[in-house]
C-alpha cells in the first residue's frame, strides 16, 4: 500500500489571534472611562462653584429649629403686677371664686412671733395667716397642690415660712358643704408690712390668687 499522503497543517490567520482578550480589555478600559466620568459629574453637582458643601441635594427643612427661649420654664410669679400697683390682685377682705362651687378668703392675719422650729428658719417678727376653702358644691374639690407664699415691699421680697408657733397645712381637699383652712407663718419685717402679697396657688392649670395689703404689726 502507498503510504498516506502528509497533510500540512493549515495555520489559523494571524488576524484571528488573541481576538476574545482584546475584546475583553477593550470592554474594561471602556467600563472604567465610563465610570471616572460618572464620578466627576457627581463630584461636580455636588461641590460645583457658589454652593456651600452639602447644600447641593439637601432640602431646606420647613419646620423651625428649636430655641432653647421658644418655651420657658415659666416663674409663677413673673406676670405679677408690681406690689402696690392693684391691678390682678385683691384686698384681703376679699373673696375669690375658685369654680362655681369653691371660694377662697384669707379669714384672718396676726401679727406673732414667729419661732425658728426646723432647718433654715429664722425667728422673729412674722405675720400668721389663715386661709379658708369653702364648698358649696356636692363634690369634694381637690386640694392637693394648694400652696400659700408671701411677698413684702416694693421689691416684692420672697417671705421666709416658718411652722411655729400654729402653722398648718391644707388639707387635701374640701368635702362638698364644708369649709377648711390652712394657717401659715411668715416672716416679714414691721416696717415692710405696708405693701404685703399673699398668693395662693390651687391648681397647676389655673393662675394663683392674689391678695394684696397692708399687714399688721
Amino acid at each position: 500500500m502507498a503510504e498516506a499522503e502528509e497533510r500540512p497543517e493549515t495555520a489559523a490567520p494571524s488576524g484571528e489571534t488573541g481576538a476574545p482578550g482584546r475584546r475583553r480589555v477593550t470592554s474594561v478600559v471602556i467600563s472604567v472611562v465610563v465610570a471616572l466620568v460618572v464620578i466627576g459629574v457627581v463630584l461636580w453637582l455636588t461641590i460645583r462653584p457658589g454652593t456651600p458643601a452639602g447644600d447641593g441635594t439637601t432640602e431646606p427643612s420647613s419646620t423651625p429649629a428649636s430655641s432653647s427661649s421658644a418655651d420657658p420654664t415659666r416663674d409663677p410669679d413673673a406676670t405679677l403686677p408690681p406690689a402696690g400697683s392693684g391691678t390682678g390682685s385683691i384686698g384681703f377682705d376679699d373673696t375669690a371664686d375658685v369654680t362655681d362651687a369653691v371660694s377662697l378668703k384669707i379669714e384672718s392675719l396676726e401679727a406673732v412671733t414667729g419661732e425658728a422650729s426646723q432647718p433654715g428658719e429664722v425667728a422673729g417678727p412674722s405675720v400668721r395667716v389663715t386661709i379658708a376653702f369653702t364648698n358649696s358644691g356636692n363634690e369634694a374639690y381637690s386640694l392637693a397642690g394648694a400652696v400659700a407664699n408671701a411677698y413684702y415691699g416694693a421689691d416684692l421680697t420672697p417671705a421666709i415660712e416658718l411652722a411655729a408657733p400654729g402653722g398648718v397645712r391644707f388639707p387635701e381637699q374640701v368635702a362638698a358643704g364644708e369649709t377648711v383652712r390652712g394657717t401659715f407663718i411668715f416672716n416679714i419685717p414691721e416696717d415692710a408690712r405696708d405693701a404685703v402679697r399673699i398668693t395662693v396657688d390651687y391648681a397647676a392649670a389655673e393662675p394663683a390668687v392674689v391678695f394684696e395689703g397692708a399687714a399688721p404689726r
